[in-house]
């Protein structure tokens, strides 16, 4: 470039670099805290030549826009708004100087911050490749080819961010493969972004000064995350050479003096996870040879009851049907549950507890490049209780502890996109069909729609209360050896619960589900331990119940006790579905109670005599619920409800360590609330007001009424007295003393005299 023409782009660039330079930097080194609230030297720039900041900084969010929240999708949604919003933006600050680049940046960082704190990256994607795409077919119109350039640049920027998120969903994905691939590919992308701003003409320019060095930073962090995957990735699988290098490669990249705190932050994380896996190469590794994974997820019935759902679906079974339900037709509608005969109660008189179930054809996880994940069988329960709940099971051997994390986080709806399919009789693959939802990208996905699919088979447009997923680990065979993979030979079973826990990577089993995967290895540091019901059976006996997990490894018992063990943990776990339809009931009460109670009309005794039987009705299901709600958490506390004395006191302990007696307390306290007077109180105060109202009413209209006949007697009086007088003008008449014609008008002036004193006597004593 020329002295004179990059003396003509200085002069047609308002704004300078030295000033923009200072507000890009800072934007970078914060990831766009400042430019969050609008508030950056960018957003002031981009307000001044008429763009809606405001717009973009909610384009992004999860929980903002007229469409309500993000789902949770990693992927756009067809027909987002935001695409075409951004689009329009970027085309109407096309032509003006170096706008099209502030827009982007400024667009990268408010989804560089929507991006800390959500994983639901689909809403995030959508401007960010609206971008990309309108300036590909608008770049002609920047007015030189520096803003030209600049505007290619920070579209590169926008397309590293979307690799970024890859990056960040693969973490969830449950392979250290698919996560070094696709943090490859993030590299290759910021490679891309550093020729980009190299290719900026005018070496002056604040966008070239800031995206080169961020470029190359961010190709340290990505390769430094790539090799640090692999060679996990590799230890786990025996060969942990590469984890010391990789070590160093984050420690470097760690000091790069461009980093910004978050980034750093996360290679840290990785740091601290894989020192503590590479501290451990030589420890006893815990091996699980033979184990099954159960994965629940619960729900409730909002608008049925346990007995008419479990009648529908027995009707079914009843009938030899088999629904087809997403696609594919039912294995088989089973009248009633397989289960242990534990179940069978000692109390005759107490209330059995069993079910129905649907069994439907297993299904195939795969990562999306098709290589196999697992296959589980899958059905859904409904019980005479309410517990219902989506069931998805496998059994696997030879399972390290990385292995036995990814398993258990597939219960997690945050694991990252996924193929989830259908294995027909033929043992094809066959596409869930979600008739007219989005199609599952995980396993929670494909649970909500069976729960949403077979609720309609209890009933058309049931309403449905979702618990917290579960997963149930049941450890039937465990080893030990030194370092990760040690083969079989090298190995010695595991005998006792306290040779399990001391084992590295037995912390796997104590962990709870993560809501999201922040680093690598997130199982190797030690978290705070979770309930821990020792010696359940046996004194070597573990039972590990956390927040959404419980891992039973009862070392030295029979297959079928262990078996006839998970199944209690499977009940507990159900439960939470049962609770959330509980208290969902008693919301959409106290919302019905309100409104009829604040919306009506105390002078509309019809209206209020209606709102009284609907209350009066709504407080009879009321107790109907209650008397349901006791009978049943009755049932389940009660030390008959199991035919063992032995297991239901194994019942008692998962029933404590899931906090059991707190939420059956919080829907005891608020039955009892909803139960008092208060409601009959106020409804007996709208009554006592209409009823003062009315007699206020009527006490006028009687008061009307005896003035009116107050006046009416009074008129009557003054005609009398008229009559008289008339009398005593026919006697004079008569006698002589007046003529005829005299007669008449004194006739005449007494009646008009007599009429107007009637009305006005009258009209006095009504008025009084």
């Amino acid at each position: 470039m020329s002295v004179s023409s990059a003396t003509e782009f200085r002069e047609l660039h308002a704004h300078g670099p030295a000033s923009l330079t200072e507000s890009l930097t800072s934007l970078f080194h914060t990831e766009a805290w400042p430019g969050a609230d609008g508030e950056s030297g960018v957003a002031r720039q981009l307000r001044e030549i008429g763009v809606d900041v405001s717009g973009i900084w909610a384009a992004s969010r999860w929980n903002m826009g007229d469409d309500g929240e993000a789902p949770n999708r990693r992927h756009p949604v067809p027909g987002d708004p935001r695409g075409p919003q951004t689009a329009a933006a970027l085309t109407a600050v096309a032509a003006q100087p170096r706008a099209a680049a502030l827009l982007g940046v400024y667009l990268w960082s408010q989804a560089s911050d929507a991006l800390q704190y959500t994983f639901r990256h689909g809403r995030i994607i959508v401007p960010l490749r609206a971008f990309v795409e309108t300036w590909a077919t608008c770049r002609d119109n920047a007015p030189d080819d520096v803003c030209r350039a600049e505007g290619d640049a920070v579209a590169v920027l926008l397309r590293t961010l979307i690799t970024q998120m890859h990056t960040s969903a693969a973490r969830s994905a449950g392979s250290l493969e698919r996560l070094a691939d696709t943090a490859g590919r993030a590299g290759e992308r910021c490679a891309e972004l550093l020729h980009a701003a190299r290719a900026i003409p005018d070496p002056t320019s604040p966008f070239r000064r800031v995206l080169v060095p961020q470029a190359v930073t961010r190709i340290r962090y990505f390769r430094a995350l790539t090799e640090a995957a692999r060679a996990a990735s590799a230890a786990m699988a025996g060969d942990p050479a590469r984890l010391g290098p990789a070590l160093d490669g984050l420690r470097a990249a760690e000091t790069d003096r461009h980093l910004n705190y978050i980034l750093a932050s996360e290679l840290r994380s990785y740091r601290m996870h894989l020192a503590e896996l590479h501290r451990n190469l030589d420890a006893t590794w815990l091996t699980l040879d033979r184990l099954r994974t159960i994965y629940i997820y619960p729900f409730g019935l909002r608008d049925v009851s346990p007995a008419a759902a479990v009648a529908a679906i027995r009707s079914i079974a009843d009938r030899d049907e088999r629904p087809e339900l997403l696609g594919v037709q039912a294995f088989a509608v089973r009248g009633s549950l397989k289960m242990d005969d534990v179940w069978a109660s000692v109390d005759r008189a107490a209330r059995p507890y069993g079910g129905v179930s649907l069994s439907m054809p297993n299904v195939r996880l795969e990562q999306p490049d098709g290589s196999l994940i697992q296959e589980l069988s899958c059905d859904v329960r409904f019980t005479e209780f309410g517990n219902h709940y989506v069931r998805f099971r496998y059994s696997a051997r030879d399972q390290s502890p990385q292995q036995v994390r990814d398993a258990r986080f597939r219960l997690s709806n945050l694991h990252a996109d996924i193929r989830v399919k259908w294995i027909a009789p033929d043992g094809s693959s066959v596409d869930v069909d979600p008739g007219g939802a989005l199609p599952p990208e995980r396993l929670f996905d494909l649970a909500d729609l069976l729960q949403r699919a077979t609720a309609d088979l209890v009933r058309e447009a049931t309403e449905i209360a979702q618990g917290r997923a579960h997963v149930v680990t049941t450890v039937y065979e465990a080893s030990r050896g030194r370092g990760p993979a040690a083969p079989p030979a090298k190995r010695t079973p595991v005998t006792t619960g306290d040779e399990l826990l001391a084992a590295f990577g037995s912390q796997v089993l104590l962990h709870p589900v993560s809501y999201g995967t922040a680093t690598l290895c997130d199982w190797t540091l030690r978290q705070r331990n979770p309930v821990l019901l020792e010696g359940v059976r046996h004194l070597g006996d573990v039972v590990a119940v956390a927040t959404n997990s419980t891992t039973v490894a009862l070392v030295g018992t029979a297959h079928f006790k262990i078996s006839q063990y998970g199944s209690l943990a499977e009940f507990v776990a159900s439960l939470n579905g049962l609770f959330s339809a509980w208290n969902a009931t008693l919301a959409d009460h106290l919302r019905l109670v309100a409104t009829m109670l604040a919306d009506h009309d105390v002078n509309n005794g019809a209206d209020l005599a209606d709102r009284k039987e609907r209350l009066t009705r709504e407080q009879l299901r009321l107790h109907e619920f209650a008397s349901e709600v006791r009978t049943t958490l009755t049932t389940i506390t009660s030390p008959t409800f199991l035919a063992s004395a032995l297991e239901s006191r194994m019942l008692n302990q998962l029933l404590q360590a899931s906090h059991f007696e707190q939420q059956a307390a919080v829907v005891l306290e608020r039955l009892r609330e909803l139960l008092q007077e208060p409601i009959a109180a106020r409804l007996a105060a709208l009554e006592r007001l209409h009823g003062d109202r009315e007699r206020a009413a009527e006490a006028k209209r009687e008061r009307s009424r005896r003035r009116l006949m107050d006046g009416t007697l009074s008129a009557i009086t003054v005609f009398a007295g008229v009559y008289a007088l008339i009398g005593t003008v026919q006697v004079a008449m008569d006698a002589g003393l007046i003529n005829g014609v005299q007669a008449v008008a004194a006739t005449a002036l007494v009646t008009v005299g007599a009429l107007v004193t009637g009305w006005t006597v009258f009209t006095w004593t009504s008025r009084r």
